[in-house]
């Protein structure tokens, strides 16, 4: 039986929005370098600083807008693996997967709004048949107003992409063709947070969010989601030890709020996903001896703005 409990630790995490637009691939050389390669990672962290600092979300927005630009315009014309982007890693979430022409990377970003929503961004970085960069531009659509749901059946473009900040990409064969798993963070609203198990595919500059690769016990899902209160950290992670996914099991704080995941929280127990026959199978309760959970995500607590009481 499956005890109830909290772990009143915040997951604090603070970077950018991403508004729709720039919706074409873009591509970029790989071959050669220039003086803007010196100067791409401090600028975009200007960038960056001057939506942490804005003073409201119409000035967000426009800080954005202009990330957005400068980050698309620059990975047109330099090469992202040729770069150093630790510094850029601690700011946003940047993921990568492969060698050589089937290098992958993905940087996401998020803003929280003043009503403690959350917007996001990103983009893809793959590369062509001629290993050429291609650029493709995440366009984050919500699924309401207040982001109350995020449907695990639905399958995603670019263009309408449910959004999360990756900080985890898990690159596995599936016949003769190779499908991604990204662990990721959503900030949802002011009352809860989500952990997320997302599939994708790439061909080229055609990006697809959404395979029916996840075995719940009860059919496939596209994704899997672990919705709980905001105040509670929760371990969703990638362990090469156990060749899973482990993540904690979500109770409610009291059996009268079953269904309200703002009341949900890790009850000290563990489930777990394995690669098998193409798919992801669950499996629930399993043994964790090493319950480790520091957060794969660098906390940018020093970076916000605004604070959580």
């Amino acid at each position: 039986m499956r005890l109830g409990a909290k772990k009143l630790v915040f997951l604090l995490i603070s970077c950018s929005v991403f508004s729709a637009g720039f919706a074409q691939n873009r591509k970029a050389s790989s071959k050669g370098h220039s003086q803007q390669e010196a100067t791409t990672i401090p600028y975009l962290l200007t960038l960056h600083e001057r939506i942490v600092q804005a003073a409201n979300d119409s000035v967000r927005l426009r800080a954005h807008e202009d990330l957005l630009q400068e980050m698309t315009a620059a990975f047109e014309t330099t090469d992202f693996w040729s770069l150093d982007s630790d510094s850029l890693a601690q700011r946003i979430g940047i993921v990568s997967s492969g060698e050589g022409k089937n290098r992958l990377a993905i940087l996401t970003w998020n803003v929280e709004f003043e009503d403690r929503t959350n917007g996001y961004g990103g983009i893809v970085l793959t590369r062509s048949s001629d290993d050429e960069q291609l650029v493709t531009p995440l366009t984050f659509k919500a699924a309401n107003s207040q982001r109350n749901t995020l449907d695990p059946k639905n399958r995603y473009s670019p263009k309408n992409w449910p959004g999360a900040i990756y900080y985890d990409i898990l690159a596995r064969q599936q016949g003769n063709r190779t499908v991604y798993t990204l662990l990721g963070w959503d900030g949802a609203d002011g009352t809860r947070n989500r952990k997320i198990i997302e599939t994708m595919s790439v061909n080229g500059n055609r990006i697809k969010f959404g395979l029916p690769i996840i075995d719940i016990g009860r059919g496939s899902v596209k994704r899997h989601i672990l919705e709980y209160n905001d105040a509670v950290s929760t371990t969703l992670k990638w362990r090469e030890d156990m060749e899973m996914i482990v993540m904690d099991h979500l109770s409610p704080s009291d059996p009268s709020m079953a269904g309200f995941t703002a009341f949900y929280g890790p009850d000290f127990t563990y489930d777990g996903f394995f690669w098998h026959r193409n798919h992801w199978v669950l499996k629930e309760d399993i043994e964790v001896r090493d319950a480790e959970h520091n957060a794969p995500w660098n906390n940018p607590r020093k970076w916000r703005r605004r604070s959580r009481n």
